[in-house]
């Protein structure tokens, strides 16, 4: 098989087509991607030739996110949940081999795979509730039938991703690689040709009922905790619909509250915030290449609400800070009022680390300074 799209390629081992996504920085799933690996899926399960195919990634992580900038624009085709159904319904078995991060639509992508098998060091997981969305291309439906819905719950409704152990003990992927990821894809694939049958398709796995009082706990806690976000009580009902009705249903219904969701305002000034941040970290006209200073210690003169706040700032980032004061009582309460901040959620937690990282720094004018 030759290439498939620029960012897609398709090569041969013993039967298997290995699928590629080359799309760096994070292989992130824009309609390039979506398009190269509909395509390579459907030649590849069309190829008498291939027995099995094995999808993974280039660069340093799997896929790790949708592309961020086609949200604020009309969706375009393929749609995520046409790929995730394609590669799902593939009447040869499909691997995902994982590394780095697969999270979002690249852990979705993973679930609608027959098999799942991962570095030791990779993180899984499904962010989208951190967005003021939800996973909307099976992620809801699938997920509880490899994990249950307790934890399928906390996992979406937090959006925290799991470890490559944790993921294991809970069923979401099969296998860690002890060695080359490729190369234990490949052998996972041919064990699967070896064993015959149809493909273990998730969507197609029985789900154990779930505790009644499961949902209602659930929706308790995010009254709680996320009472300001639209989005956990969202998934939820997504979840519900997985409980209570046929696969193809709680898809559609997921879809529909994924959509609902996406055109919100929230969800719209959540994605500004998120690619806010991600933007100061690029300086206008500083070449990639520019060699980074290394950050030993850090000064930082006045200990009032700004001064405080960026000595937190490093602190917080483990780099050892030097606070300076001209006055003994102001530079007192400063580290009161930092503290206070720090500490109120996690005092036993960060009392030592703060204590090991701020040095606080009495400078009487026109006097050299002492340790406080």
């Amino acid at each position: 098989m030759g290439v498939t799209t620029v960012v897609v390629c398709t090569s041969r081992i013993a039967g298997v087509a290995v699928i590629s996504v080359n799309h760096p920085p994070v292989n992130a799933l824009s309609q390039a991607v979506r398009t190269g690996l509909l395509e390579a899926v459907a030649r590849a399960d069309a190829d008498p030739s291939v027995r099995a195919i094995v999808i993974l990634c280039q660069g340093r992580t799997f896929i790790a996110s949708a592309d961020m900038t086609e949200f604020d624009r009309a969706p375009q085709p393929p749609h995520l949940p046409e790929l995730t159904q394609r590669i799902e319904d593939a009447g040869k078995p499909v691997v995902a081999a994982l590394h780095g991060t697969a999270l979002g639509g690249g852990f979705e992508i993973a679930l609608a795979c027959h098999y799942r098998i991962a570095t030791p060091d990779v993180k899984v997981g499904l962010p989208e509730v951190k967005l003021g969305l939800m996973p909307g291309a099976g992620g809801t439906q699938r997920l509880p039938r490899l994990v249950g819905f307790a934890r399928a719950l906390a996992m979406i409704t937090g959006g925290e991703p799991v470890s490559a152990r944790d993921a294991l003990a809970a069923g979401a992927i099969d296998e860690i690689a002890p060695d080359e990821l490729e190369a234990a894809a490949v052998a996972a694939a041919q064990r699967l040709i070896g064993a015959a049958g149809a493909p273990r398709r998730t969507g197609a796995l029985a789900i154990a009922a779930p505790d009644p009082a499961l949902f209602a706990e659930a929706e308790k806690s995010v009254v709680g905790k996320q009472r300001h976000l639209i989005a956990p009580p969202a998934c939820i009902k997504a979840l519900q619909a997985a409980a209570t009705l046929p696969l193809a249903q709680g898809l559609a219904r997921e879809r529909e509250l994924f959509l609902d969701l996406r055109a919100s305002p929230q969800a719209a000034a959540l994605r500004h915030a998120f690619l806010g941040e991600r933007e100061v970290g690029h300086v206008p006209g500083l070449p990639p290449e520019a060699p980074v200073r290394q950050i030993a210690q850090v000064a930082v003169i006045g200990a009032g609400t700004m001064g405080g706040g960026i000595a937190m700032c490093f602190a917080n980032a483990g780099i050892p800070v030097a606070l300076l004061e001209a006055q003994a009582e102001n530079l007192e309460r400063g580290l009161q009022a930092i503290r206070r901040k720090i500490l109120r959620p996690h005092h036993d937690t960060l009392i030592a680390p703060l204590n090991r990282r701020l040095f606080p720094v009495w400078q009487p004018p026109g006097r050299q300074h002492a340790r406080h």
